[in-house]
């Protein structure tokens, strides 16, 4: 998900800047109304359901923004409000770093701190009705303890927001003083309250919600799917997990040393390994369907599940530092020159005519 320079799709040679056409294994062309949108601070934090884009920024002058872009309307709505702003001028804090959005209602985590310890915070709004709404804060001590770095920290953490069509999850779990997670829950954002539906050191960090269904990547690398009920529904014991994606059967897992293990989210079968291409280390990883997302470095990786078939769909130049994908389409993009975001969305239907 990041960084550097001015956004083009780069696919074949001679098309305009931010523009591309995307050939399908048939030779035939697809077209689709791709949109592009500049921001004119850096993207710290993105999550995409639908056809809306929940952004935060983390501008030079450290007024913390949450923002939404419709990329089916082209509206761009600010649902956050002075906290969040206040938020990013903190001396050892980096503001907003998580966001969630479920169709029109959007949560967002900001850390602030100082010498002595940090402090989590977690709001919400709604995408059409916007008002910053403070859910809850959490506590811990040490002079590094921002974010959801626990690592020689003890305390109360907040973490793992995601969201999926009518649900939005977090975590809230305690550390000792060596950063060991002691207890954890995983919790429903329903309004302004928290509600939890599943307990546990081993619920800590969910990595992405898919329906009502979230999914946690732990400190071991072992992965665990829960309903949004509180029921375990799988539970994968690996070494060494470094990322996941969820839709459907199809639950996607980053291993170590840089391998893609498919597995079936509801038996827990592994289906096939991929090798992803390249040297750099797969980022960002989403699936759609039959239709695969990994990126690395400025490259925008799309993989057919079926058929193995690996793609370099688009790059963005100093890198891609978002990137998922949802049932309307592809959206990714960075920060490039001066500090400015851009972010790219791509109809799903080109997405998956390029990977056939």
């Amino acid at each position: 998900m990041k960084q550097l320079g001015r956004a083009f799709l780069v696919l074949t040679a001679g098309l305009l800047p931010g523009l591309a056409l995307v050939t399908s294994a048939t030779g035939t062309t697809v077209r689709g109304a791709s949109r592009i949108k500049h921001i004119s601070n850096p993207i710290a934090a993105f999550a995409l359901d639908g056809n809306r884009v929940a952004y935060g920024i983390h501008p030079a002058s450290s007024l913390d923004r949450v923002d939404v872009w419709d990329f089916g309307t082209g509206k761009t709505t600010t649902v956050s409000g002075i906290r969040t702003q206040e938020d990013g001028f903190s001396p050892q804090g980096i503001g907003v770093y998580q966001v969630a959005i479920a169709g029109t209602r959007v949560a967002w985590l900001t850390s602030v701190g100082g010498k002595a310890g940090g402090h989590d915070y977690v709001f919400a709004s709604s995408a059409t009705k916007p008002k910053e709404r403070l859910v809850d804060t959490e506590d811990h001590l040490g002079g590094t303890c921002v974010g959801d770095f626990t690592k020689g920290c003890a305390g109360n953490w907040l973490g793992g927001v995601v969201g999926s069509r009518s649900l939005i999850a977090l975590n809230r779990w305690t550390t000792d003083s060596q950063g060991t997670i002691t207890t954890g829950g995983l919790y429903a954002l329903k309004g302004t309250r928290m509600s939890k539906f599943a307990s546990g050191s081993d619920t800590v960090e969910a990595a992405v919600a898919s329906g009502s269904r979230v999914a946690v990547l732990r400190q071991d690398g072992s992965v665990g799917v829960y309903s949004s009920s509180g029921k375990s529904l799988l539970n994968l014991p690996l070494a060494g997990g470094k990322g996941l994606a969820l839709n459907g059967r199809n639950l996607l897992v980053l291993t170590k040393p840089r391998t893609l293990q498919l597995y079936d989210a509801k038996t827990g079968a592994r289906v096939r390994t991929f090798t992803p291409r390249g040297t750099v280390a797969p980022r960002n990883l989403d699936v759609q369907g039959k239709t695969a997302l990994y990126t690395t470095g400025s490259a925008v990786h799309l993989v057919n599940l079926s058929s193995g078939k690996d793609r370099v769909f688009a790059e963005h130049r100093g890198g891609v530092l978002f990137a998922a994908l949802d049932r309307a389409g592809l959206v990714y993009g960075g920060n490039g020159y001066g500090s400015k975001g851009t972010l790219i969305f791509v109809p799903f239907a080109r997405v998956a005519a390029a990977v056939g």
